[in-house]
């Protein structure tokens, strides 16, 4: 049985769905970068070191980790709108929490347990098993597509949020994020209230067959779940060095001597860069083949953590997040397709969760490890080497996985 056999489960309103997962996904990962934008005023208030404010963004990715695998295995069990109300309620209620937070526990409390565990756990792996669901013939643009969340809600919070900080505080400034965002998160969680199409179950044997198809296509005596946990191995080692800069090109810019304005732009650039690629990502996949997509793209992001860790300038480091953008671009919605292809779709949720549950809790190692060096050696240059040495070790581990996915 072939694919092209059945009639696509595709309707419009697959395609409203994935414009609010776009708009969800936005506000969940602005939220989620808070503390790196606001490193600078929290340490001026409270007098802490880089790395224990940074443990707030760590626990927020470990928190999303965790929060996917739980949420995940709940998506396939009860479906997402309920899912999507408790993100809504808690993202807000973290964020309001931590706009009145006395001390670093405080915010490490409402980042770990409400942005991410409860927040962004929810509205990243979830969320694309979710919109996965209602797409057949373009299920790798779907999963695009909610992965470029990210890449939107970078590209417009980070300026935003510092100059509200600025100008107001950042406690007002966290509160208004927190009220406007629980508003708009409730209203989007609505739109899922509709199932998938019923035709899905049929797709889903097709899917079966296909799995059964891919995993003897590759030869080579692997299980799949051998095999995911050596993407999602890649993948941790990509994170640690995209989180790392993530988590602290902000205050390097700064410490730059950029306006706060400025510094806050690095970020923007970096995950707008990012948006670009991940547009992108879907068709080039079908076209060459989404593991080759991916060690370009991997190929890249190596290059632009080499050129970072040389550069001197603002506009030299600006060039070099925008490379790191481009890659992370690729790299993050690749493996949540080639995660969804080596599995039936009744195990969409829990896959996808489960490699990006590696990728969370590197990423929020990235973070804090970047603390700790910024902290040891006085500025960044010591912790944007380690990235590179970090992005290296990924990409060497997933050209030696070429036997096993070069005809994915």
């Amino acid at each position: 049985m072939q694919r092209e056999t059945l009639p696509s489960i595709e309707t419009a309103y697959s395609w409203w769905l994935a414009a609010l997962t776009l708009l969800i996904a936005s506000i969940g990962f602005g939220a989620a970068t808070c503390v790196p934008i606001l490193l600078k005023p929290l340490s001026r208030e409270w007098g802490a070191s880089t790395a224990a404010l940074a443990l707030a963004h760590t626990f927020m990715l470990v928190g999303a980790g965790f929060g996917g695998l739980v949420f995940g295995r709940m998506h396939d069990r009860f479906g997402f709108f309920p899912l999507a109300v408790i993100g809504a309620l808690a993202t807000a209620s973290g964020l309001i929490a931590a706009s009145f937070a006395q001390g670093i526990g405080d915010l490490h409390l409402a980042f770990g347990l409400l942005v991410g565990a409860c927040g962004q756990g929810i509205f990243f792996s979830p969320l694309t098993a979710a919109l996965s669901q209602w797409f057949d013939r373009h299920r790798p643009l779907a999963i695009a597509s909610a992965a470029t969340g990210q890449s939107a809600g970078g590209l417009l919070f980070p300026p935003l949020l510092r100059i509200a900080a600025r100008d107001l505080g950042w406690r007002a400034a966290l509160l208004g994020f927190g009220i406007v965002a629980g508003g708009v998160l409730l209203a989007c969680a609505l739109a899922f209230r509709r199932m998938p199409p019923a035709g899905a179950q049929q797709h889903r044997a097709v899917v079966v067959q296909e799995w059964a198809s891919l995993t003897h296509r590759m030869r080579i005596g692997r299980e799949p779940h051998a095999l995911l946990m050596s993407l999602g191995a890649c993948l941790g080692l990509f994170n640690v060095a995209t989180f790392l800069v993530m988590g602290h090109i902000t205050a390097a810019g700064e410490e730059l001597g950029a306006t706060p304005a400025a510094a806050a732009a690095l970020l923007s650039v970096m995950l707008g860069a990012s948006l670009v690629t991940r547009l992108g990502t879907a068709q080039w996949g079908l076209r060459l083949g989404r593991y080759r997509v991916l060690v370009a793209a991997s190929v890249l992001h190596v290059a632009g953590l080499l050129w970072l860790s040389f550069s001197g300038s603002y506009a030299a480091t600006a060039i070099g997040v925008a490379l790191i953008g481009l890659g992370f671009g690729a790299y993050l919605p690749s493996y949540a397709v080639l995660a969804r292809e080596l599995f039936p779709v009744s195990q969409a949720g829990r896959r996808i969760a489960e490699i990006y549950f590696l990728g969370f809790v590197a990423a929020g190692a990235g973070t804090w490890v970047g603390g700790l060096l910024r902290d040891a050696a006085g500025d960044y240059g010591l912790a944007f080497r380690f990235a590179v040495f970090a992005g290296a070790a990924g990409l060497a581990a997933l050209l030696a996985q070429w036997r096993a996915l070069k005809t994915v």
